[in-house]
């Protein structure tokens, strides 16, 4: 029970400290997305999502994943204590790094007419595209340098220079638009990146290592192992990233700009609220349990605690999010963004599945069966378009709330019976009651909001908000002792 104890408390502890930053980069994208909402109105966002579901396409096949695939030797090498052996890897990782840059400048380039014609059915804004292949540079150059900052574990640093990127970022972007309006897009991202690059050579004296000198055939030969491994998540990353290019571009040919706008919004409220959540198992619980995946016990017993730790953090963030829809849409965006309220309200019912989605999913990867992970995810996600294009189709920017939802239900039917044929793992019904109760929460707000409607909706809302996060927080103490928490830190502040 102690062991149990301490790993919840592990799990808990890894959310709030990275979602911590997660949660201030909302904040600022979101108020981002209300400039730019009252600046250059739905098709000026509509403009800025084609440009950058664009070039993350690019960036996801130009980066061969070396990003994710080389924290792995970053940290072995940093953990060993061995000097050389930690230089000669991240010098071998900055050259690599320099080559994926050259890559992604070299590609957007090349292809900018094809990007234009396919996204805006002309060749209008092919010199758009040229213009924005410098953002590979100073995009390629600072996530570099954060990678090697998490490989190293500099996580204080790492969290000071996304705060202060993020600030910049804004700080830079503002004006531009102030002053050029839906002209200022281009010349915003650019600045955008460049002001990043800056920020993040602020915190580049703080890796500690030492270049090595290796010719570039030493060096194609030792980041080998880091691009094979990368090449294999950039195929998931490349398809996710294509199948948003792909649907954007759907949207904006049988619909409008002006929807574009709304879906990407809609995505962001939704992505800000939980996205603390998907990036604390992203950095800490994927580690954690590639630690123990050789352990039949230990790591079943981690992925079931953190699916039920996911979804009581999940509850009580998604029912505050589905209760305030229509007044953060009116505080982070404008009256011209309700119409992607109905798309929020069904995307955020399937988000509890997603989390559990993406817990299972983790197992796979952890276990080495990267064939096995490529067509699951190839299969997922060509779904998941098929639907977005269907249910768009027929309902507009609703359908791919309820394609989401949908696409997910499916999604996590798939995974645990995949995972119940080959390693034998199953959820504990303490997870599949969790689910249950999310569920029938977020279920019953939005029955109030259709039966109802505002304002006496606010009301009903209220009593389940409250009742939702009572229960939430009576779980969590049962399983980390929420008390004794709280006197601990309290002791910590004293002390200080």
């Amino acid at each position: 029970m102690e062991t149990k104890n301490t790993n919840y408390k592990a799990i808990f502890k890894a959310t709030s400290i990275f979602g911590g930053v997660q949660v201030f980069n909302i904040l600022i994208t979101l108020i981002r997305s209300k400039a730019l909402a009252i600046l250059i109105g739905t098709a000026g966002m509509g403009l800025n999502g084609l440009f950058m579901s664009g070039l993350n396409l690019i960036r996801t096949f130009s980066s061969l994943g070396l990003a994710e695939s080389a924290i792995s030797d970053i940290s072995k090498a940093h953990a060993s204590g061995d000097t050389e052996t930690m230089n000669k890897t991240a010098t071998v990782f900055s050259r690599w790094i320099w080559i994926t840059a050259v890559f992604g400048i070299v590609l957007t380039i090349s292809l900018s007419s094809v990007l234009s014609r396919f996204t805006f059915n002309n060749t209008a804004h092919t010199s758009s595209y040229i213009w924005l292949s410098s953002t590979f540079i100073f995009g390629t150059l600072s996530g570099g340098i954060y990678t090697l900052l998490r490989g190293t574990r500099q996580l204080k640093y790492l969290a000071q220079s996304n705060i202060m990127g993020g600030v910049v970022g804004l700080l830079v972007a503002l004006p531009i638009f102030y002053y050029y309006g839906i002209n200022g897009v281009v010349p915003a991202i650019i600045a955008t990146a460049f002001g990043n690059y800056l920020v993040s050579l602020l915190f580049k004296n703080k890796i500690k290592y030492k270049k090595v000198n290796l010719n570039w055939s030493e060096t194609l030969v030792l980041g080998k192992p880091m691009v094979t491994l990368g090449i294999s998540l950039t195929i998931i990353s490349l398809l996710a990233a294509g199948i948003a290019f792909f649907l954007n571009a759907f949207i904006s040919k049988t619909g409008t700009l002006s929807d574009v706008g709304l879906y990407n919004a809609g995505l962001a409220i939704v992505d800000g609220y939980v996205g603390m959540v998907f990036t604390a198992m992203a950095t800490d619980y994927y580690p954690r349990l590639s630690g123990v995946i050789h352990q039949e016990n230990g790591w079943k017993q981690l992925v079931d605690e953190q699916a039920q730790l996911v979804l009581i953090i999940l509850s009580m963030v998604l029912v505050l999010l589905i209760s305030t829809t229509p007044l953060l849409i009116r505080v982070l965006l404008s009256k011209e963004f309700l119409a992607a309220q109905d798309f929020i309200f069904w995307s955020v019912l399937a988000i509890p599945l997603k989390g559990l989605v993406w817990v299972v999913g983790f197992v796979v990867l952890a276990k080495g069966d990267n064939r096995l992970f490529l067509t699951i995810e190839i299969i997922a996600n060509l779904l998941v378009l098929v639907f977005n294009l269907l249910f768009y189709k027929y309902y507009g920017i609703n359908g791919l709330g309820i394609s989401m939802l949908l696409g997910y239900s499916l999604s996590i039917i798939f995974m645990l019976t995949i995972l119940k044929s080959k390693y034998n793992f199953q959820f504990s019904k303490e997870v599949f009651v969790l689910l249950s109760k999310a569920l029938l929460a977020l279920s019953l707000c939005l029955i109030c909001i259709k039966t109802l409607g505002y304002p006496n909706a606010y009301f009903a809302e209220a009593v389940i908000v409250v009742a939702t996060l009572w229960y939430s927080l009576y779980e969590l103490n049962k399983r980390m002792n929420l008390n004794e928490l709280i006197i601990n830190l309290k002791s910590r502040f004293h002390n200080k």
